[in-house]
């Protein structure tokens, strides 16, 4: 039977999205929405982080409803350009574009932590803090390769995949993920902040090197994803 915290990351994931997507479509109130958002993502890290043996299928169905909800709230702000993670002060945010055109370069966008909306010029966002960020401060050990690091975040510490392997070049980052063990298949979250294994992955390269991470492309083989990272600078613009 799960415990009084579980009990608690339970009750966030699953109101918490209905909150911030009711605050947002029915009120526009952007700051409860933003409540909202970062309470589900409270709840998520309280689901991922083992503490006691929780049944996975138990854990699953909650971060599936979860995400369903937050894939309501990208459509209902328009989101569908892809989001782009970076560090800042210790945890790992997400600047996900509402406008296609996007002349904001990252080092303007981090001076925006704290709201959910960043703009300038015709440059509009959001940024939030993504699934799993929460977990990446105890994982990134100090001298640690990105390849432990990434095993250490998604296999060991939110067991989400079984195994991972990596091969870097340049600043390009190539990832073969073995065998989900969660996962969700909603198109727009996928479209905008990828599977869950690689967001969490790309989150995990934010913070290994400082730098903002965007997710170049995936691909689904049986049990197998394989996914690429592209680690961008701060003097860059977004990608779409």
């Amino acid at each position: 039977m799960p415990d009084k915290i579980e009990l608690l990351g339970i009750g966030l994931t699953v109101f918490s999205p209905i909150f911030a997507t009711l605050s947002y479509i029915l009120l526009s109130n952007i700051p409860l929405t933003a409540l909202g958002i970062g309470l589900t993502v409270l709840g998520l890290t309280i689901l991922l982080t083992p503490q006691h043996p929780v049944p996975k299928e138990t854990v699953q169905t909650f971060i599936r409803s979860s995400c369903e909800n937050l894939e309501t709230l990208l459509e209902a702000t328009g989101a569908f350009m892809k989001a782009t993670y970076f560090p800042s002060n210790g945890k790992v945010y997400a600047y996900i574009p509402v406008t296609r055109e996007q002349n904001i370069v990252m080092e303007d966008v981090v001076k925006n932590v704290g709201n959910l909306i960043s703009k300038s010029g015709r440059s509009l966002g959001l940024i939030i803090v993504p699934p799993a960020s929460e977990l990446l401060k105890n994982s990134v050990g100090e001298g640690a390769g990105y390849d432990a690091v990434a095993s250490e975040i998604l296999v060991e510490a939110s067991e989400v995949v079984e195994s991972v392997k990596v091969v870097e070049s340049d600043s390009t980052i190539v990832l073969e993920i073995f065998r989900p063990r969660v996962d969700i298949n909603f198109s727009r979250f996928r479209t905008v902040m990828g599977s869950l294994p690689t967001s969490i992955a790309a989150q995990a390269a934010a913070i290994k090197y400082s730098k903002p991470v965007q997710v170049l492309d995936e691909s689904f083989e049986g049990n197998r994803i394989i996914s690429r990272l592209k680690v961008l600078e701060w003097t860059g613009t977004p990608y779409t």
